[in-house]
Protein backbone atom coordinates (compact mmCIF):
# COMPACT_ATOMS: atom_id res chain seq x y z
CA UNK A 1 0.00 0.00 0.00
CA UNK A 2 1.46 3.35 -1.02
CA UNK A 3 1.50 6.11 1.57
CA UNK A 4 -1.04 8.91 1.14
CA UNK A 5 1.53 11.65 1.80
CA UNK A 6 1.66 14.54 -0.63
CA UNK A 7 4.25 14.07 -3.37
CA UNK A 8 5.93 17.24 -4.72
CA UNK A 9 7.18 16.98 -8.30
CA UNK A 10 9.17 19.10 -10.79
CA UNK A 11 7.02 21.05 -13.23
CA UNK A 12 8.10 23.27 -16.13
CA UNK A 13 5.61 25.89 -17.30
CA UNK A 14 6.15 27.41 -20.76
CA UNK A 15 4.78 30.92 -21.32
CA UNK A 16 4.66 34.31 -19.66
CA UNK A 17 1.06 35.50 -19.84
CA UNK A 18 -1.97 34.90 -17.61
CA UNK A 19 -2.29 31.18 -18.33
CA UNK A 20 1.35 30.42 -17.51
CA UNK A 21 1.56 32.69 -14.46
CA UNK A 22 -1.66 31.40 -12.92
CA UNK A 23 -0.50 27.82 -13.51
CA UNK A 24 2.76 28.63 -11.72
CA UNK A 25 0.81 30.08 -8.78
CA UNK A 26 -1.73 27.26 -8.59
CA UNK A 27 0.87 24.49 -8.69
CA UNK A 28 3.51 26.09 -6.47
CA UNK A 29 1.02 27.12 -3.78
CA UNK A 30 0.12 23.47 -3.19
CA UNK A 31 3.79 22.52 -2.86
CA UNK A 32 5.16 21.55 -6.27
CA UNK A 33 8.55 22.72 -7.58
CA UNK A 34 7.67 25.01 -10.48
CA UNK A 35 9.94 26.74 -12.99
CA UNK A 36 8.35 29.09 -15.54
CA UNK A 37 10.10 29.79 -18.84
CA UNK A 38 9.25 33.01 -20.69
CA UNK A 39 10.95 34.50 -23.73
CA UNK A 40 10.32 38.13 -22.72
CA UNK A 41 12.92 40.33 -21.04
CA UNK A 42 10.97 41.14 -17.89
CA UNK A 43 7.62 40.92 -16.13
CA UNK A 44 7.81 44.59 -15.17
CA UNK A 45 6.99 45.75 -18.70
CA UNK A 46 4.72 44.14 -21.26
CA UNK A 47 4.76 44.77 -25.04
CA UNK A 48 1.37 45.19 -26.74
CA UNK A 49 -0.23 45.83 -23.33
CA UNK A 50 -3.42 47.86 -23.05
CA UNK A 51 -6.57 47.49 -20.99
CA UNK A 52 -7.98 44.20 -19.75
CA UNK A 53 -11.27 43.18 -18.19
CA UNK A 54 -11.20 40.65 -15.36
CA UNK A 55 -14.59 38.99 -14.77
CA UNK A 56 -15.79 37.99 -11.29
CA UNK A 57 -15.10 34.28 -11.81
CA UNK A 58 -11.40 35.14 -12.20
CA UNK A 59 -11.08 37.88 -9.55
CA UNK A 60 -12.48 35.62 -6.86
CA UNK A 61 -9.69 33.13 -7.60
CA UNK A 62 -7.07 35.92 -7.50
CA UNK A 63 -8.50 37.16 -4.20
CA UNK A 64 -8.41 33.64 -2.77
CA UNK A 65 -4.76 33.39 -3.81
CA UNK A 66 -3.85 36.56 -1.90
CA UNK A 67 -3.87 39.29 -4.57
CA UNK A 68 -6.99 41.26 -3.64
CA UNK A 69 -5.25 44.27 -2.09
CA UNK A 70 -2.79 44.73 -4.93
CA UNK A 71 -5.41 44.35 -7.64
CA UNK A 72 -7.77 46.83 -6.02
CA UNK A 73 -4.96 49.37 -5.79
CA UNK A 74 -4.30 49.44 -9.53
CA UNK A 75 -7.70 48.53 -11.03
CA UNK A 76 -10.99 50.32 -11.62
CA UNK A 77 -14.04 48.51 -10.25
CA UNK A 78 -16.68 48.45 -12.97
CA UNK A 79 -20.29 49.02 -12.03
CA UNK A 80 -22.01 48.19 -15.31
CA UNK A 81 -22.37 48.72 -19.06
CA UNK A 82 -23.74 51.54 -21.20
CA UNK A 83 -25.01 50.67 -24.70
CA UNK A 84 -24.76 53.13 -27.60
CA UNK A 85 -25.31 52.93 -31.35
CA UNK A 86 -22.06 52.63 -33.29
CA UNK A 87 -22.92 55.18 -35.97
CA UNK A 88 -24.78 57.96 -34.16
CA UNK A 89 -23.48 57.39 -30.64
CA UNK A 90 -27.05 57.58 -29.35
CA UNK A 91 -27.17 56.01 -25.88
CA UNK A 92 -29.97 53.46 -25.83
CA UNK A 93 -29.62 52.08 -22.32
CA UNK A 94 -27.41 51.01 -19.45
CA UNK A 95 -27.34 48.68 -16.52
CA UNK A 96 -25.51 48.62 -13.20
CA UNK A 97 -24.23 45.52 -11.48
CA UNK A 98 -26.28 45.20 -8.31
CA UNK A 99 -24.11 44.72 -5.24
CA UNK A 100 -25.93 41.60 -4.07
CA UNK A 101 -25.57 40.12 -7.56
CA UNK A 102 -21.80 40.64 -7.54
CA UNK A 103 -21.62 39.21 -4.02
CA UNK A 104 -23.17 36.03 -5.36
CA UNK A 105 -20.22 35.63 -7.72
CA UNK A 106 -17.64 36.06 -4.96
CA UNK A 107 -15.58 38.51 -7.02
CA UNK A 108 -15.51 41.91 -8.67
CA UNK A 109 -15.59 43.12 -12.25
CA UNK A 110 -12.20 44.83 -12.58
CA UNK A 111 -10.77 47.01 -15.36
CA UNK A 112 -6.98 47.02 -15.33
CA UNK A 113 -3.89 47.75 -17.38
CA UNK A 114 -2.68 44.36 -18.60
CA UNK A 115 0.91 45.22 -17.65
CA UNK A 116 -0.20 45.62 -14.01
CA UNK A 117 -2.07 42.31 -14.04
CA UNK A 118 0.93 40.47 -15.45
CA UNK A 119 3.30 42.10 -12.95
CA UNK A 120 1.08 41.21 -9.97
CA UNK A 121 0.69 37.62 -11.12
CA UNK A 122 4.47 37.32 -11.50
CA UNK A 123 4.99 38.72 -7.99
CA UNK A 124 2.51 36.23 -6.58
CA UNK A 125 4.11 33.30 -8.41
CA UNK A 126 7.50 34.16 -6.93
CA UNK A 127 6.01 34.59 -3.45
CA UNK A 128 4.53 31.11 -3.67
CA UNK A 129 7.93 29.66 -4.53
CA UNK A 130 7.92 29.44 -8.32
CA UNK A 131 11.12 30.22 -10.22
CA UNK A 132 10.50 32.61 -13.13
CA UNK A 133 13.09 32.67 -15.91
CA UNK A 134 13.01 35.39 -18.56
CA UNK A 135 14.84 35.28 -21.92
CA UNK A 136 14.15 31.54 -22.06
CA UNK A 137 12.72 30.73 -25.48
CA UNK A 138 11.69 27.13 -26.02
CA UNK A 139 12.65 25.71 -29.42
CA UNK A 140 11.92 22.01 -28.95
CA UNK A 141 9.94 19.75 -26.66
CA UNK A 142 10.25 16.01 -26.18
CA UNK A 143 7.27 14.28 -24.57
CA UNK A 144 7.93 11.24 -22.43
CA UNK A 145 5.89 8.92 -20.23
CA UNK A 146 8.18 9.57 -17.25
CA UNK A 147 10.47 12.61 -17.69
CA UNK A 148 9.71 14.94 -20.61
CA UNK A 149 12.27 17.56 -21.57
CA UNK A 150 12.58 20.72 -23.61
CA UNK A 151 15.36 22.64 -25.28
CA UNK A 152 15.95 26.39 -25.05
CA UNK A 153 17.33 28.62 -27.80
CA UNK A 154 20.70 28.73 -26.01
CA UNK A 155 20.96 24.92 -26.20
CA UNK A 156 20.09 24.26 -22.55
CA UNK A 157 18.02 21.12 -21.99
CA UNK A 158 15.61 21.04 -19.04
CA UNK A 159 13.86 17.94 -17.72
CA UNK A 160 10.85 17.65 -15.40
CA UNK A 161 8.08 15.31 -14.31
CA UNK A 162 5.49 17.41 -16.19
CA UNK A 163 5.65 20.16 -18.81
CA UNK A 164 2.74 22.61 -18.97
CA UNK A 165 2.35 24.41 -22.31
CA UNK A 166 0.77 27.81 -21.61
CA UNK A 167 2.40 29.77 -24.43
CA UNK A 168 -0.86 30.53 -26.24
CA UNK A 169 -1.59 30.59 -29.95
CA UNK A 170 -1.51 34.23 -31.11
CA UNK A 171 2.18 35.01 -31.41
CA UNK A 172 4.33 33.04 -33.90
CA UNK A 173 6.80 31.77 -31.29
CA UNK A 174 4.26 29.54 -29.50
CA UNK A 175 5.60 26.01 -29.48
CA UNK A 176 3.75 23.51 -27.26
CA UNK A 177 0.44 23.74 -29.14
CA UNK A 178 2.20 23.04 -32.44
CA UNK A 179 4.11 20.10 -30.96
CA UNK A 180 0.93 18.44 -29.70
CA UNK A 181 -0.96 19.08 -32.95
CA UNK A 182 1.88 17.60 -34.96
CA UNK A 183 1.96 14.50 -32.76
CA UNK A 184 -1.82 14.13 -33.07
CA UNK A 185 -1.82 14.73 -36.81
CA UNK A 186 -4.27 17.60 -36.26
CA UNK A 187 -4.06 20.43 -38.83
CA UNK A 188 -2.91 23.74 -37.34
CA UNK A 189 -5.48 25.83 -39.19
CA UNK A 190 -5.93 29.59 -38.85
CA UNK A 191 -9.08 30.96 -40.51
CA UNK A 192 -9.59 34.74 -40.70
CA UNK A 193 -13.24 35.66 -40.02
CA UNK A 194 -13.26 39.01 -41.80
CA UNK A 195 -12.85 41.19 -38.71
CA UNK A 196 -9.97 42.91 -36.96
CA UNK A 197 -9.52 44.41 -33.52
CA UNK A 198 -7.78 47.72 -32.91
CA UNK A 199 -6.66 47.79 -29.29
CA UNK A 200 -5.52 51.24 -28.15
CA UNK A 201 -4.78 53.39 -25.11
CA UNK A 202 -6.22 56.90 -24.84
CA UNK A 203 -4.88 59.45 -22.30
CA UNK A 204 -7.07 61.26 -19.80
CA UNK A 205 -6.71 64.48 -21.77
CA UNK A 206 -8.80 63.00 -24.60
CA UNK A 207 -11.83 62.71 -22.32
CA UNK A 208 -11.63 66.44 -21.65
CA UNK A 209 -12.19 67.05 -25.38
CA UNK A 210 -15.50 65.22 -25.48
CA UNK A 211 -18.67 67.29 -25.75
CA UNK A 212 -20.59 64.57 -23.90
CA UNK A 213 -19.78 65.38 -20.28
CA UNK A 214 -22.30 62.79 -19.08
CA UNK A 215 -20.14 60.10 -20.63
CA UNK A 216 -17.09 61.57 -18.90
CA UNK A 217 -18.96 61.59 -15.60
CA UNK A 218 -20.05 57.98 -16.02
CA UNK A 219 -16.49 56.88 -16.78
CA UNK A 220 -15.01 58.66 -13.78
CA UNK A 221 -17.70 58.05 -11.21
CA UNK A 222 -18.88 54.54 -11.99
CA UNK A 223 -16.23 52.90 -14.14
CA UNK A 224 -18.75 52.21 -16.87
CA UNK A 225 -17.93 49.97 -19.81
CA UNK A 226 -19.18 51.62 -23.01
CA UNK A 227 -20.41 49.20 -25.67
CA UNK A 228 -21.04 50.62 -29.15
CA UNK A 229 -22.96 48.24 -31.40
CA UNK A 230 -23.88 48.11 -35.07
CA UNK A 231 -24.14 45.65 -37.98
CA UNK A 232 -20.72 43.97 -38.37
CA UNK A 233 -19.00 46.75 -36.39
CA UNK A 234 -18.61 47.56 -32.75
CA UNK A 235 -16.41 48.97 -30.01
CA UNK A 236 -15.86 48.63 -26.29
CA UNK A 237 -14.29 51.33 -24.15
CA UNK A 238 -13.47 51.42 -20.45
CA UNK A 239 -11.32 53.30 -17.95
CA UNK A 240 -8.06 51.95 -16.53
CA UNK A 241 -5.08 53.32 -14.62
CA UNK A 242 -1.61 53.94 -16.04
CA UNK A 243 0.67 51.10 -14.98
CA UNK A 244 3.43 53.25 -13.39
CA UNK A 245 1.83 56.52 -12.28
CA UNK A 246 -1.78 55.49 -11.65
CA UNK A 247 -3.03 58.27 -13.94
CA UNK A 248 -6.45 57.79 -15.57
CA UNK A 249 -6.47 56.25 -19.04
CA UNK A 250 -9.14 54.93 -21.40
CA UNK A 251 -8.91 51.72 -23.42
CA UNK A 252 -10.66 51.22 -26.75
CA UNK A 253 -11.36 47.92 -28.49
CA UNK A 254 -12.60 48.75 -32.00
CA UNK A 255 -13.92 45.90 -34.17
CA UNK A 256 -14.15 46.53 -37.91
CA UNK A 257 -14.10 44.57 -41.17
CA UNK A 258 -10.90 43.17 -42.67
CA UNK A 259 -10.61 41.74 -46.16
CA UNK A 260 -7.15 40.14 -46.28
CA UNK A 261 -5.93 36.87 -44.79
CA UNK A 262 -3.35 38.29 -42.36
CA UNK A 263 -3.23 36.43 -39.02
CA UNK A 264 -0.32 38.06 -37.18
CA UNK A 265 -0.57 40.80 -34.54
CA UNK A 266 1.13 44.09 -35.43
CA UNK A 267 1.40 47.69 -34.34
CA UNK A 268 -0.83 50.07 -36.33
CA UNK A 269 -0.72 53.71 -37.33
CA UNK A 270 -3.36 56.15 -36.09
CA UNK A 271 -4.47 56.95 -39.65
CA UNK A 272 -5.31 53.30 -40.21
CA UNK A 273 -7.65 53.30 -37.24
CA UNK A 274 -9.25 56.62 -38.18
CA UNK A 275 -10.02 55.40 -41.70
CA UNK A 276 -11.94 52.50 -40.19
CA UNK A 277 -14.00 54.86 -38.03
CA UNK A 278 -15.52 56.81 -40.92
CA UNK A 279 -19.20 57.44 -40.23
CA UNK A 280 -19.16 56.26 -36.62
CA UNK A 281 -19.92 57.96 -33.30
CA UNK A 282 -17.99 61.28 -33.20
CA UNK A 283 -16.91 60.47 -29.65
CA UNK A 284 -15.08 57.39 -30.90
CA UNK A 285 -13.30 59.49 -33.52
CA UNK A 286 -12.27 62.06 -30.90
CA UNK A 287 -10.86 59.36 -28.64
CA UNK A 288 -9.08 57.62 -31.52
CA UNK A 289 -7.39 60.87 -32.61
CA UNK A 290 -5.77 61.07 -29.18
CA UNK A 291 -4.71 57.43 -28.99
CA UNK A 292 -1.05 56.89 -28.12
CA UNK A 293 -0.47 53.19 -28.75
CA UNK A 294 -2.40 51.06 -31.28
CA UNK A 295 -2.24 47.32 -31.88
CA UNK A 296 -4.05 45.63 -34.77
CA UNK A 297 -5.18 42.06 -34.11
CA UNK A 298 -6.80 40.05 -36.94
CA UNK A 299 -9.76 38.02 -35.69
CA UNK A 300 -8.80 34.44 -36.44
CA UNK A 301 -10.61 31.20 -35.75
CA UNK A 302 -8.35 28.44 -34.45
CA UNK A 303 -9.46 24.92 -33.46
CA UNK A 304 -9.42 23.49 -29.95
CA UNK A 305 -6.83 20.78 -29.47
CA UNK A 306 -8.36 17.35 -29.95
CA UNK A 307 -6.29 16.14 -27.00
CA UNK A 308 -4.70 18.48 -24.45
CA UNK A 309 -2.06 15.91 -23.41
CA UNK A 310 0.71 14.96 -25.82
CA UNK A 311 0.14 11.36 -26.99
CA UNK A 312 3.69 10.42 -25.99
CA UNK A 313 3.15 11.61 -22.45
CA UNK A 314 3.26 14.30 -19.75
CA UNK A 315 3.17 17.46 -21.84
CA UNK A 316 -0.10 19.29 -21.24
CA UNK A 317 -1.52 22.34 -23.06
CA UNK A 318 -3.76 24.77 -21.16
CA UNK A 319 -5.37 28.15 -21.79
CA UNK A 320 -5.34 29.36 -25.37
CA UNK A 321 -2.73 26.77 -26.29
CA UNK A 322 -5.55 24.23 -25.80
CA UNK A 323 -8.71 26.24 -26.51
CA UNK A 324 -8.20 29.47 -28.49
CA UNK A 325 -10.68 32.32 -27.98
CA UNK A 326 -11.18 35.37 -30.18
CA UNK A 327 -8.82 38.25 -29.40
CA UNK A 328 -10.30 40.85 -27.07
CA UNK A 329 -12.71 38.40 -25.45
CA UNK A 330 -13.68 39.00 -21.83
CA UNK A 331 -13.31 35.29 -21.19
CA UNK A 332 -9.65 34.78 -22.09
CA UNK A 333 -8.46 35.61 -18.58
CA UNK A 334 -11.28 33.74 -16.87
CA UNK A 335 -10.83 30.56 -18.91
CA UNK A 336 -7.04 30.57 -18.47
CA UNK A 337 -7.35 31.11 -14.73
CA UNK A 338 -9.98 28.39 -14.52
CA UNK A 339 -7.69 25.85 -16.18
CA UNK A 340 -4.88 26.70 -13.78
CA UNK A 341 -7.06 26.68 -10.67
CA UNK A 342 -8.51 23.27 -11.52
CA UNK A 343 -5.04 21.91 -12.34
CA UNK A 344 -3.62 23.11 -9.03
CA UNK A 345 -6.47 21.61 -7.08
CA UNK A 346 -6.09 18.25 -8.86
CA UNK A 347 -2.37 18.13 -8.18
CA UNK A 348 -2.90 19.03 -4.52
CA UNK A 349 -4.02 15.39 -4.18
CA UNK A 350 -0.85 13.90 -5.69
CA UNK A 351 0.71 11.18 -3.55
CA UNK A 352 2.04 8.70 -6.14
CA UNK A 353 3.55 9.11 -9.60
CA UNK A 354 0.87 6.81 -10.96
CA UNK A 355 -1.62 9.64 -10.49
CA UNK A 356 0.20 12.13 -12.73
CA UNK A 357 -1.25 10.94 -16.04
CA UNK A 358 -4.74 10.64 -14.55
CA UNK A 359 -4.66 14.22 -13.31
CA UNK A 360 -3.31 15.55 -16.61
CA UNK A 361 -6.09 13.85 -18.57
CA UNK A 362 -8.70 14.84 -16.00
CA UNK A 363 -8.14 18.52 -16.72
CA UNK A 364 -9.50 18.25 -20.25
CA UNK A 365 -12.36 16.13 -18.94
CA UNK A 366 -13.23 18.84 -16.41
CA UNK A 367 -12.57 21.96 -18.46
CA UNK A 368 -13.15 21.45 -22.20
CA UNK A 369 -16.94 21.29 -22.17
CA UNK A 370 -17.01 24.12 -19.64
CA UNK A 371 -15.08 26.41 -21.99
CA UNK A 372 -17.34 25.54 -24.92
CA UNK A 373 -20.44 26.10 -22.79
CA UNK A 374 -19.27 29.52 -21.60
CA UNK A 375 -18.52 30.69 -25.14
CA UNK A 376 -21.94 29.48 -26.25
CA UNK A 377 -23.72 31.02 -23.25
CA UNK A 378 -21.96 34.35 -23.74
CA UNK A 379 -22.83 34.52 -27.44
CA UNK A 380 -26.01 36.52 -27.81
CA UNK A 381 -26.22 37.43 -24.11
CA UNK A 382 -25.70 41.20 -23.95
CA UNK A 383 -25.04 41.08 -20.19
CA UNK A 384 -22.13 38.70 -20.70
CA UNK A 385 -20.32 41.82 -22.08
CA UNK A 386 -17.95 39.70 -24.13
CA UNK A 387 -17.98 41.59 -27.45
CA UNK A 388 -20.37 44.33 -28.63
CA UNK A 389 -23.92 42.90 -29.04
CA UNK A 390 -24.28 40.84 -32.20
CA UNK A 391 -20.67 41.17 -33.31
CA UNK A 392 -19.51 37.73 -32.21
CA UNK A 393 -22.61 36.21 -33.80
CA UNK A 394 -22.27 37.65 -37.31
CA UNK A 395 -21.89 34.17 -38.79
CA UNK A 396 -24.55 32.54 -36.63
CA UNK A 397 -28.06 33.74 -37.48
CA UNK A 398 -29.69 32.15 -34.42
CA UNK A 399 -27.26 33.73 -31.98
CA UNK A 400 -27.38 37.08 -33.74
CA UNK A 401 -31.17 37.09 -33.44
CA UNK A 402 -30.81 36.27 -29.76
CA UNK A 403 -28.45 39.22 -29.24
CA UNK A 404 -30.76 41.59 -31.07
CA UNK A 405 -33.80 40.29 -29.19
CA UNK A 406 -31.98 40.53 -25.87
CA UNK A 407 -31.03 44.14 -26.49
CA UNK A 408 -34.54 45.04 -27.65
CA UNK A 409 -36.11 43.30 -24.64
CA UNK A 410 -33.75 45.13 -22.33
CA UNK A 411 -34.69 48.47 -23.85
CA UNK A 412 -38.46 47.91 -23.90
CA UNK A 413 -38.95 46.14 -20.57
CA UNK A 414 -36.48 48.05 -18.41
CA UNK A 415 -36.50 51.24 -20.49
CA UNK A 416 -32.72 51.36 -20.33
CA UNK A 417 -32.63 51.00 -16.57
CA UNK A 418 -30.52 48.81 -14.31
CA UNK A 419 -33.21 46.28 -13.40
CA UNK A 420 -32.08 42.67 -13.22
CA UNK A 421 -33.28 40.66 -16.23
CA UNK A 422 -33.34 36.97 -17.09
CA UNK A 423 -30.39 37.53 -19.42
CA UNK A 424 -28.39 39.10 -16.60
CA UNK A 425 -29.27 36.26 -14.22
CA UNK A 426 -28.11 33.78 -16.85
CA UNK A 427 -24.77 35.57 -17.19
CA UNK A 428 -24.31 35.51 -13.41
CA UNK A 429 -25.33 31.91 -12.80
CA UNK A 430 -23.82 30.25 -15.88
CA UNK A 431 -20.64 32.28 -16.24
CA UNK A 432 -19.55 34.55 -13.41
CA UNK A 433 -20.51 32.48 -10.33
CA UNK A 434 -18.68 29.33 -11.46
CA UNK A 435 -15.79 28.06 -9.33
CA UNK A 436 -13.24 25.77 -11.09
CA UNK A 437 -11.65 24.65 -7.82
CA UNK A 438 -15.00 23.34 -6.61
CA UNK A 439 -15.41 21.43 -9.87
CA UNK A 440 -11.95 19.86 -9.48
CA UNK A 441 -12.80 18.88 -5.90
CA UNK A 442 -16.02 17.27 -7.11
CA UNK A 443 -14.09 15.28 -9.71
CA UNK A 444 -11.71 14.06 -7.00
CA UNK A 445 -14.55 12.94 -4.73
CA UNK A 446 -16.61 11.32 -7.49
CA UNK A 447 -13.84 9.79 -9.62
CA UNK A 448 -10.36 10.27 -8.24
CA UNK A 449 -10.86 8.56 -4.90
CA UNK A 450 -12.88 5.80 -6.55
CA UNK A 451 -10.09 5.11 -9.04
CA UNK A 452 -7.50 5.08 -6.27
CA UNK A 453 -9.52 2.64 -4.21
CA UNK A 454 -9.96 0.42 -7.23
CA UNK A 455 -6.20 0.45 -7.71
CA UNK A 456 -5.77 -0.30 -4.00
CA UNK A 457 -3.31 2.48 -3.45
CA UNK A 458 -5.47 4.96 -1.58
CA UNK A 459 -5.70 5.21 2.19
CA UNK A 460 -8.85 6.84 3.63
CA UNK A 461 -6.85 8.45 6.43
CA UNK A 462 -7.34 12.26 6.16
CA UNK A 463 -4.16 14.09 5.21
CA UNK A 464 -3.82 17.88 5.42
CA UNK A 465 -2.13 19.51 2.45
CA UNK A 466 -0.37 22.69 3.56
CA UNK A 467 -1.05 25.57 1.15
CA UNK A 468 1.54 28.29 0.89
CA UNK A 469 -0.19 31.45 1.95
CA UNK A 470 -0.37 34.39 -0.45
CA UNK A 471 0.48 38.00 0.30
CA UNK A 472 -2.35 40.20 1.62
Amino acid sequence: MRTPDFLPIDILVVGGAVSALTAAIALSRVGHRVTLLDDSDTFEQTPFAAGARIPPNATKIFYRWGMEKRLRQVAVRSQGVLFAQYDSGSVVGSHDWEEEVLEETGGDFLLIHYADLRRILAESAREHGAILRNNSRVVDVHADAERPNLTLANGEVLTADVIIGADGCHFPQYHIRRAIMKALGQPDTETPVGLQLFNTIVPQSALEKLDDQEMVRQVRAAGKIFSWFGPDYGAIGFPIKESTTGASLFTLFVYVARADAEVNINKAEKEQLLQCLTGCDPRLVTLARESIDITCIPMVERPFLEEWVHPQGRVLAIGEAAHPIFAGSLYTIGMATGDSAALGRLFSHLHTRDQIDKFLNALQEIREERVRRVIRAASGNIFAVNLPPGLAETRDRELRQRAEKGLQTFLTTTKGSAETSAEMVEAIEDIFAYDPEDTADNWWVEWGITQERAARIFDDTPVAVQMRSGSP
